[in-house]
């Protein structure tokens, strides 16, 4: 006779695949007619962004752009010291993911290594690049877990106290942020603009039903020549706040909430104020809001039941689920002495001191694990050299961070995430910077596990019970458990305490176990 059970249903997104893949993209760049000549490439760079996705049959396909800068010094006689090339490189890649599916969910992200560029002849450059992607597809699933028995009978039940991690929705939304960006007081009037750098920083995140509200500021860099004879090389730095309501299905007000932003699309023009001198640069960015939302669910699922009278039977199930054993984080601050290379100008004023934690490896053993790193600084910086105004470098700072948490172990999948919370630096004269950047650390342990839990009982009315003698002394055996005595005897393990003088933790081998019915 089947008893009934208590079920718990649950709805769980199960990761498919999470990987993270390179490709090289190379391109031609001709210098646009309006442009002078080419005599030295100052600086290149570039900032990938996918546009398209799609998942397959056992493939995910990604398509995107590459927005690629390029300061350089021209040839000939021409206004300006510096001048820029600025264009779009499209980019597609695909990526074998066996088990995805069509209709399958698929979050995916794009950056770009340092360029490497040839000049081929003044007007042509060759540009190589590696795009590094990460991507993470999802299915939705359902599952019912039985969490205790149903019925009149004297039933005994075990059950195991899970707290199942779970990414419920992992979603993107675009939007615009436009914004018209006045020259300080002091700064001369805008000629032409040769970079444009823009940060996104997130301030707040909140997540209601159905609705993330996020409010963050661009930090936007601009580095521009003046309308004078010599055309001067000039930069100045604003602030740009925003608020968005993005809405999105499947996120509730009691989730955790993650955020991440990329950049797609950067557009400027200059205007000129109500004096008709050009001093306003009109801006329109096109942001990637990458929204993710997790939960922990915590049930008791039931692993084991016995009566105290008749008979049962169980059947199980399995189910492969991933076990939270700690959200951590941690903010580490490195401290370097960066000497600005030999073959470079002294610096006069940095433009642009940007550093990009990236993660190499996370290695765990007993109760720890330690994120291992390195920190890019790109240094783009204008000098007193006439011949020189503008030069960068890049330099790498490596990092290492250790989480100290109990149930890490070898087995356990570790996913870190490491953002710049600010960077300071000090000129330490005209050939050493100190850098200072402050790196925040994100940490999430999990255990994957391969479960089993009951999902269905009955009762065996016809079945024989075994005599139990009335008063029985067992003596305690390897591997014993409170648990597995008051099982094979049918009585209770409350009942093995109220008769006994034993720790149900630490069961001594050989000793008596008093057992009366």
């Amino acid at each position: 006779m089947p008893i009934k059970l208590q079920q718990e249903h649950i709805k769980l997104s199960e990761v498919i695949c999470s990987r993270f893949c390179q490709t090289t993209a190379e391109c031609d760049i001709i210098v646009p007619d309006i442009k002078p000549d080419v005599l030295k490439v100052l600086r290149s760079s570039c900032e990938a962004a996918i546009t398209e996705k799609s998942v397959q049959t056992d493939k995910v396909h990604l398509g995107g752009t590459i927005r690629i800068d390029i300061l350089y010094i021209p040839d000939g006689n021409v206004i300006g010291k510096v001048k820029s090339i600025s264009t779009v490189h499209p980019f597609n890649h695909t990526i074998d993911v066996k088990g995805a599916k069509p209709g399958m969910n698929l979050i995916a992200d794009a950056e770009c290594e340092l360029p490497e560029h040839t000049l081929v002849n003044s007007r042509k450059l060759n540009l190589r690049t590696v795009v590094g992607m990460n991507i993470k597809v999802t299915a939705e699933t359902e599952i019912d877990i039985a969490t205790a028995v149903d019925s009149a009978e004297p039933i005994q039940t075990r059950c195991e106290h899970l707290k199942i991690f779970n990414s419920c929705c992992e979603a993107e939304r675009d939007f615009s942020v436009r914004e018209r960006l006045d020259v300080p007081s002091g700064k001369p009037d805008l000629g032409e603009v040769l970079k444009l750098s823009v940060k996104p920083v997130s301030e707040e995140l909140r997540l209601l039903d159905n609705k993330a509200i996020i409010k963050g500021e661009l930090l936007v860099s601009t580095l521009y020549c003046d309308n004078g004879e010599e055309s001067t090389v000039h930069c100045m730095e604003h602030s740009v706040p925003f608020t968005e309501i993005l809405e999105i299905d499947g996120i509730r007000e009691n989730m955790d909430g993650e955020i991440d932003y990329c950049v797609k699309d950067v557009s400027c023009e200059i205007c000129c104020d109500t004096d008709g001198d050009k001093r306003i640069l009109s801006i329109e960015i096109m942001l990637c809001a990458i929204v993710r939302a997790t939960e922990v669910i915590e049930c008791d699922a039931l692993c084991d039941a016995y009566s105290l009278k008749g008979e049962l039977s169980t059947r199980t199930a399995q189910y492969n689920l991933e076990q939270l054993i700690s959200n951590a984080s941690a903010q580490i601050t490195e401290k370097e002495q960066i000497s600005v290379p030999d073959y470079l100008p002294e610096l006069h004023q940095i433009f642009d001191c940007s550093t990009i934690p990236n993660i190499e490896n996370i290695t765990t053993e007993k109760d720890s694990a330690t994120v291992n790193g390195y920190i890019t600084c790109n240094i783009l910086y204008m000098s007193s050299d006439t011949e020189n105004p503008v030069s960068g470098f890049t330099h790498i700072i490596p990092f290492s961070h250790r989480f100290d948490i109990a149930g890490i172990n070898e087995n356990t999948v570790c996913d870190a995430k490491a953002d710049t919370e600010h960077t300071s630096y000090t000129i330490s004269g005209g050939r050493s910077i100190e850098v200072r950047p402050s790196i925040s650390l994100t940490l999430k342990a999990v255990s994957p596990q391969h479960c089993e839990f009951i999902n269905q009982v009955e009762c065996d009315d016809e079945a024989q019970v075994p005599q139990i003698p009335s008063v029985v002394v067992y003596f305690i055996r390897p591997g014993d458990t409170l648990w597995d005595i008051a099982k094979r005897f049918r009585t209770t393990p409350e009942q093995l305490l109220e008769n006994n003088n034993v720790d149900p933790e630490n069961l001594q081998i050989g000793s008596p176990v008093y057992i009366f019915r």
